[in-house]
């Protein structure tokens, strides 16, 4: 009979850091006394998890979230040498190594963000948000941050969307748990610079139902009272801050022509999208609260900061 590793039992050792992150070291001591390769495995995690616990300002969790990287970065270093095979001496081996180096420090590379954890659904290796949501610089509640501009601190990311992520945790700066009650409902994400770039390249995109719009040049007018949506999801199933209304006869510039839907989780929302068109306006809305939604009474004169500079003025 094939033998099973009692590590791979319990958890995958890649992902040890964020089981850190969902249980505390009472519920992970019993792993202690199962067997000496458990023991070995969770001996160190759970002391520093209880130094954090006594003294969240300690940094405990920190540092050996540290030894471990260190420890895999040692362990990659030592697959490079198995298969460089060269010697480290000569000019072409040292050579050899440093761009190994170099490519490694791009590799390993990571951005951290915040969440909120409630719009998440927690996979190994990625969330999936349950419905439009945020991705923040910050913990602080998302309408107090800056959605464009060069303060610029959320990204907006529409209900049903996969997002990898590299490590996940709970928040431990103490000015971040300071901030409001809810802080602990979020959680910091690791995740590589070329993914929130994607994110980052779909900002300022909005959705439109076709029918209800007319176009002229780079310009586009509401037939009759409508939506500009962040999603082609039906808009009563949007969050008021997914949706501004757009009176009749109000014109739109955009900053180029209007694009079918192919967005991945978009095209599968329902029978209408191929209806909708994806747009990407010329300057931001201007709009006026009335009750709990945005109303658009035109653009402001400034560009937004989501336009590449092909299409910028100037």
């Amino acid at each position: 009979m094939a033998t099973v590793d009692a590590n791979d039992l319990v958890w995958p050792q890649e992902d040890i850091v964020r089981l850190l992150s969902f249980l505390d070291a009472r519920s992970l001591a019993p792993l202690l006394a199962a067997n000496a390769a458990l023991r070995r495995r969770f001996q160190e995690p759970i002391k520093a998890l209880r130094s954090s616990e006594a003294d969240p300002d300690c940094g405990a969790i920190e540092a050996w979230e540290m030894e471990q990287a260190l420890s895999d970065l040692g362990s990659v270093l030592e697959q490079a040498d198995q298969v460089l095979g060269e010697d480290k001496a000569s000019p072409t081996g040292w050579d050899a190594t440093v761009k190994e180096l170099e490519s490694l420090e791009v590799n390993l590379r990571t951005e951290m963000w915040y969440v909120y954890g409630p719009d998440w659904e927690v996979k190994p290796g990625k969330l999936v948000s349950k419905k439009g949501t945020w991705l923040k610089k910050t913990a602080r509640f998302s309408w107090e941050l800056a959605e464009a501009g060069p303060q610029k601190s959320k990204l907006y990311l529409p209900q049903g969307v996969v997002m990898p992520v590299l490590q996940i945790g709970k928040v431990v700066d103490q000015k971040e748990l300071k901030l409001h009650e809810w802080v602990g409902q979020h959680l910091r994400v690791w995740m590589k610079p070329a993914i929130v770039r994607a994110i980052e390249a779909r900002a300022g995109a909005w959705f439109v139902y076709w029918p209800h719009f007319e176009e002229k040049d780079h310009t586009i007018v509401a037939a009759m009272d409508t939506w500009l949506k962040r999603s082609c999801q039906m808009s009563g199933e949007l969050q008021p801050f997914e949706l501004i209304y757009l009176p009749r006869g109000l014109p739109l510039q955009l900053a180029g022509s209007p694009a079918v839907v192919d967005e991945e989780w978009e095209t599968i929302r329902h029978q209408h999208v191929h209806l909708h068109r994806k747009v990407v306006l010329a300057s931001p809305p201007l709009t006026m609260k009335q009750d709990q939604y945005d109303i658009c009474v035109g653009q402001g004169d400034g560009e937004p900061s989501w336009l590449p500079p092909a299409v910028k003025k100037g």
